[in-house]
């Protein structure tokens, strides 16, 4: 072979073997697995990040980054990785070695801030329907008993009102003015996925809660958000969530607050040297007093009230063992009452675990809550009779007949006569509660392996209680001294066994070709509610049982059950236009078979205005969308388990018939209503949401109508007609129309200063459009009542006289307007006032400010156009014709009153406009950082003031109530001061 021709072969099996093996390095690399390290940072501060789930694309393959926000995955070289957090943007990045750091951008927080719904959860930008969720952050600094207090007045639309002033007591909340007259107007609570039904027992359906276990409230306003819940979903929906654990390092805070309580101010009355002064004149005048007063000077006011104190202390430490994300807490509260006697105590246990398994495929979330609550319950009668028992008396005599308290002894032989000494009522009366009560769920939600956008989520759920109840009174107890004491002890009381199993499916899926997203929900509910009340007899207070207390049925176990079916679609075109679709159907064993089962649908648009192209790019606005919405909800809450069908009811132990030697109990009908269905709302919202300067300023305007047919409603009906004379009907419609808008801002926002406030107005009119089958002319009118509901005007509106006035402005006594001049005075005088005791108007406002290391934040609100009727004890008659002579509001020295006329009692001079100013609560805090050297421990110390002062021209001691007068326990002034320690 040519020597030549050799060398040129040589040289291109060379060339070829050199270009071959560089063609193949790489593609053995590109098929070769590598463990890929990293750590991921946050772009703008460089702090870690745990818990940022890394993905490999296009496969199931995902591991989630540790505490310090390292992370390793197997890959092939070339791969392409996915990094995505909750409120951050995700990134993809290609392999290309062993080491692959990664920083994240946080989004705009305000718009990917995830809310929970209802099944599910969200991103803020992607709401279609009327949600508000309120932080922790955001609530109010100011310690609470109660979990609402951390967001009263907070929302537009949701009036959260104090029940009463002792200790524990919840509050009445009532989201666009409630859809109710007979059946129940509070909200659905969910918590961390568990329906709550009823108080249990306790002085607050939400009493069990530790408000510092609460990481926030979503509430659920219009039917298009609030349907997915159906039969419950009426009067709105809140949904409790609580805090969880996390992968960050261990979290140890420890909180302790000391409060002092008292009251405002008392009621205004005569005091002893007053009271005698007039007792005198009345004398003088021929008139004396049925009791003579006496030589004591005794302000009954300061003797029942005091001086209260609280304590609360709150452990809690969250983290993870391993990859076990945890939290635990514990809790202890010690409230006295203003009024003596009174206390409360609770304890709060805590645990959430929230696990992760099989590479992230399976989420799992135990929830478990318990409490005991212990009630020293105050007599409260004794609030009104330290209003009218006479000064001029003593509290205490030397004779120890009736424990050494001054009594009207002549009336010994029947006390119900006598007006009783509020002192013994607090002190010689004891009632007490008890109640243990868990709340908790197991929720699984798992990704399928072989297709990871469908979920299988399962929750089962409980909330159980047990209660304890005792009421004694001493032998020597004035009303008591008769039957020579009494001692009722119920143990248990009562016992609450509910249940509740869910599943539902979850499919979400992005078609990039058509620029869509969307996801489906299909599930399942039961819920079960069991209660079972005991009764027992009444013994002496040396054991003997008292004749005729036996009970006569040991025990009643009502319970009532409803079936759900719902799906949900949310559907995303372009990130522009967004469509949500729900639909229930709920079956409830409190209606018949023909009536058991009602169907609740949804729809809600929403349009992205900001992205769309003459938007996008726009500096002034951050955020601009528009939504619609229309849905139906239902109600069943607050009738009777077994209204639909006939029931009988044992009579008393004295009404009974002897045949012979034998006495048998009576058997009473009850009244039922076959026919009774669903009380249906239909609410239709139009809002808008905008944002501007990257969101430091956001804003939304509702405008909402809802309409309430089918009401339930409680009807005369002729006698014969049924088994009574009073029926529970579908027959009214209701409606509520109003506005709502809601602002927050951040004025002020440097490195050492941040300034931001919150603004809410809610406008709501109601009005009753129908009430009866035949006629609505004088429905809920010609009555004894005050109160009216009666077509076209609000519910709980004012029916009275319109008083007749002097030349000095004063009214005339027993003068009212004879409105059809026939001569006489009666009912058909009587006018619908248009003015009833829901505020048409209410505003929220809280401001937080923060310099360095300082705190300060306020808040206000204020409830306007509502109406209380105030009508205390301004006429002598008092004191000349009671049995007891008793005192008299210093309102006697603007009307001199004197005489006995029934129809004063319906005089609209005792209407008062309650509208007014409430300063809510200021705090002051101050956050030491660390205080030891070298350590992680951290301080922060603060005090505050709640229920500050209010601007009203309410002659009463408190404005704020909504069941046409005032608490008869007053909300207290509090001062606090706590500290919180966390290392």
């Amino acid at each position: 072979m040519n020597t030549k021709l050799m060398r040129k072969r040589n040289f291109i099996v060379q060339k070829f073997s050199s270009s071959l093996i560089i063609f193949l390095i790489p593609l053995l690399f590109f098929g070769q697995k590598v463990d890929v390290k990293g750590t991921i940072i946050d772009e703008a501060t460089k702090t870690t990040l745990p818990g940022v789930t890394v993905t490999l694309k296009k496969t199931t393959n995902s591991v989630i980054s540790d505490v310090n926000g390292n992370y390793q995955i197997k890959a092939d070289t070339g791969d392409i990785i996915t990094f995505s957090f909750l409120g951050y943007g995700t990134v993809e990045k290609k392999i290309t070695g062993n080491i692959l750091n990664v920083s994240l951008k946080e989004e705009t927080k305000t718009l990917n801030e995830v809310v929970v719904i209802g099944y599910g959860s969200t991103k803020k930008k992607d709401l279609t329907g009327s949600v508000t969720q309120v932080s922790s952050k955001d609530f109010h600094k100011a310690p609470v008993t109660n979990v609402e207090g951390l967001i009263a007045n907070k929302v537009a639309g949701v009036q959260i009102t104090p029940r009463s002033g002792k200790p524990g007591a919840g509050s009445s909340i009532i989201i666009r003015g409630g859809s109710s007259l007979n059946a129940s107007n509070d909200p659905l609570y969910v918590v961390d996925g568990v329906p709550l039904e009823g108080s249990n027992g306790g002085p607050g359906i939400l009493s069990q809660l530790n408000p510092n276990d609460i990481e926030s409230f979503t509430i659920l306003k219009d039917a298009s958000a609030a349907a997915i819940y159906g039969s419950r979903a009426s009067n709105g929906v809140i949904i409790i969530t609580t805090k969880k654990g996390s992968l960050k390092e261990t979290q140890v805070d420890f909180s302790s607050s000391t409060r002092v309580t008292s009251i405002m101010e008392q009621a205004p009355v005569l005091s002893a040297d007053d009271y005698r002064s007039l007792v005198n004149t009345l004398v003088t005048n021929g008139t004396p007093a049925k009791t003579p007063p006496g030589t004591a000077n005794t302000n009954w006011q300061d003797e029942i009230y005091q001086m209260a104190l609280a304590s609360e202390n709150n452990l809690s430490m969250s983290g993870a063992i391993k990859s076990l994300p945890y939290r635990v807490s514990v809790g202890y509260l010690n409230q006295d009452g203003v009024l003596r006697t009174g206390n409360y105590e609770r304890f709060t246990a805590l645990l959430n675990l929230s696990p992760k398994f099989f590479d992230n495929h399976l989420k799992v979330n135990l929830n478990l809550k318990g409490s005991f609550e212990k009630e020293r319950i105050a007599n409260e009668g004794a609030l009104w009779n330290a209003r009218a028992f006479d000064p001029s008396q003593p509290v205490r005599v030397e004779d120890q007949t009736y424990g050494g308290y001054f009594q009207y002894t002549q009336f010994a032989s029947n006390p119900a006569l006598a007006i009783i000494n509020p002192v013994s009522m607090l002190e010689q009366v004891k009632s007490r509660n008890e109640i243990v009560r868990s709340v908790g769920n197991l929720q699984l939600d798992y990704s399928m392996h072989f297709l990871p956008d469908l979920h299988l989520n399962v929750n089962a759920g409980y909330d159980i209680s047990k209660g304890k109840y005792l009421s004694s009174a001493s032998a020597s107890y004035f009303p008591a001294n008769l039957s020579e004491g009494y001692i009722y002890y119920a143990d248990p009381s009562n016992e609450v066994q509910n249940t509740l199993f869910e599943s539902y499916l979850f499919y979400s899926k992005e078609i990039a070709a058509i620029k869509s997203r969307f996801d489906i929900t299909a599930g399942y509910s039961y819920n079960d509610f069991l209660t079972t009340n005991y009764f027992y007899p009444t013994f002496s207070p040396d054991g003997i049982k008292q004749p005729n207390s036996d009970p006569v049925f040991l025990f009643d176990k009502p319970s009532h059950s409803i079936i759900s079916f719902y799906g949900r679609l949310n559907y995303v075109f372009n990130e522009k236009y967004l469509l949500t679709a729900t639909l229930r159907q709920d079956g409830s064993s409190r209606f018949s078979e023909e009536n058991r089962w009602g169907l609740f649908p949804s729809a809600a648009l929403a349009w992205k205005i900001k992205e769309e192209s003459f938007l996008k790019n726009s500096k002034t606005f951050s955020d601009l969308k528009l939504r619609l919405g229309y849905g139906v909800t239902g109600q069943q809450d607050g009738i009777a388990n077994y209204y639909y069908r006939p029931s009988y009811f044992s009579g008393n132990t004295d009404e009974q018939y002897t045949f012979g030697n034998t006495s048998y109990l009576t058997v009473n009908p009850g009244a039922y209503n076959l026919n009774l269905k669903w009380e249906e709302t239909a609410s239709s919202n139009i809002g808008l949401d905008f944002g501007f300067l990257k969101n430091r300023i956001t804003a939304s305007v509702d405008v909402y109508l809802k309409e309430t047919k089918d009401l339930l409603n409680i009807t005369r009906v002729p006698l014969g007609f049924n088994q009574g004379s009073e029926l529970l009907l579908n027959i009214g419609k209701m409606e509520n129309r109003g506005v709502e808008f809601a602002l927050k801002a951040i004025p002020v926002q440097t490195d050492n200063m941040t300034w931001d406030v919150n603004f809410n107005f809610t406008y709501n009119e109601n009005k009753i459009t129908h009430l009866n089958d035949v006629s609505d002319e004088g429905i809920g009118l010609f009555s004894n009542a005050i109160l009216v509901n009666t077509v076209g005007y609000p519910r709980n509106t004012f029916y009275l006289y319109h008083q007749v006035y002097g030349a000095n402005g004063m009214p005339i006594e027993g003068q009212m307007l004879d409105v059809n001049s026939d001569g006489l005075l009666n009912a058909s005088d009587r006018y619908i006032s248009d003015k009833s005791t829901a505020p048409r108007y209410l505003m929220g406002f809280s401001s937080n400010f923060q310099y360095k290391k300082w705190n300060v934040s306020t808040a206000f609100h204020a409830n306007l156009d509502h109406y209380l009727f105030f009508h205390p004890y301004d006429n002598t008659i008092s004191i000349t014709e009671w049995q007891t002579s008793q005192n008299l509001s210093t309102l006697y020295y603007d009307t001199l009153f004197s005489h006995n006329d029934p129809a004063q009692g319906y005089s609209d001079f005792y209407l008062q406009n309650a509208s007014f100013l409430k300063m809510d609560n200021i705090s002051i805090g101050y956050d030491f950082g660390k205080v030891l050297a070298n350590s992680k421990v951290g301080l922060n110390v603060n005090c505050s003031v709640q229920n500050v002062f209010i601007i009203t021209n309410y002659q009463g001691l408190d404005p704020e109530a909504n069941f046409g007068s005032e608490n008869a326990y007053p909300v207290p002034r509090i001062f606090s001061m706590g500290l919180n320690l966390n290392f």
